[in-house]
């Protein structure tokens, strides 16, 4: 009996020092420095976005210090991979379940497909509605995006050229040297939009990109928090303030804030 005892007393001490040592240093969260307007790069330097004003509230009423930057997409899910940060925002995919924990889905972001008008395989395109169909056509996609990754995987889609970035993916559908394109459509519209008005010897290719419209598919975003980092058992307190934000009505002045930014070409 004293064993049993002695044994929780032991596990008690354990989970207290863990919720301490959580709560005595800031929570360090990583995210893409490039996925407006979710998470981005702001003109400050400093992160962005709807994500940025959601997880800022969340750990101000935790009253836990938020520590937050923002990289390339691949390298910010290595820094949370190799224990350098607590967390990101991304969708919670079998490889990140390995190495991560997930709160409540925060947002929702929907993908779409992107195509140059002007594609011999258009006519092909338009009746793509789902992974299987996409075989048979060459498809661009960034370093990182393991949600795309596990569905090519799944569906057997090899045809994949893997770019840094979304300028340089939107280049390669412009150029003609892909045919399609999975991206968030907000983000999206707002670089096909800019590209068009910049000029120059692409413009008329960006020009002829369009997506497909209704989306391709909704992805639920969610915190991620490394298995092996303290806050990993914060996750119930921080669903907790997640609801309480949706009953309150700070996720609807958050998504009325970021509504009709980008008119869709």
């Amino acid at each position: 009996m004293k064993r049993v005892f002695s044994t929780f007393i032991l596990t008690l001490i354990v989970a207290l020092t863990l919720i301490n040592t959580a709560q005595s240093r800031p929570f360090i969260w990583a995210d893409d420095e490039a996925y407006w307007p979710a998470i981005y790069r702001g003109k400050n330097g400093k992160p962005a976005g709807i994500f940025n004003d959601i997880l800022t509230e969340v750990f101000k009423r935790l009253n836990i210090p938020l520590k937050k930057e923002v990289y390339p997409w691949k390298r910010a899910q290595m820094l949370v991979k190799e224990g350098k940060a607590d967390g990101m925002v991304t969708v919670y995919t079998k490889e990140r379940r390995k190495f991560t924990v997930a709160t409540e889905p925060i947002w929702e972001v929907e993908e779409t497909l992107f195509f140059r008008r002007d594609n011999p395989k258009a006519c092909k395109i338009l009746k793509i509605n789902s992974f299987d169909d996409l075989k048979g056509f060459t498809l661009v996609d960034i370093q990182g995006s393991g949600w795309t990754k596990e569905q090519y995987k799944a569906h057997g889609i090899k045809n994949v050229i893997w770019v840094p970035n979304t300028d340089s993916a939107f280049n390669m559908i412009a150029r003609g040297r892909a045919d399609i394109f999975i991206m968030f459509n907000l983000n999206a519209f707002r670089l096909l939009t800019e590209k068009r008005a910049q000029g120059g010897p692409l413009s008329e290719c960006y020009k002829n990109i369009v997506a497909i419209m209704p989306s391709f598919a909704k992805l639920k975003f969610r915190l991620l928090i490394r298995k092996s980092s303290p806050f990993a058992k914060m996750v119930n307190d921080i669903n907790r303030v997640l609801e309480e934000m949706k009953k309150d009505g700070t996720f609807k002045r958050i998504r009325q804030k970021y509504a009709g930014i980008v008119p869709i070409p």
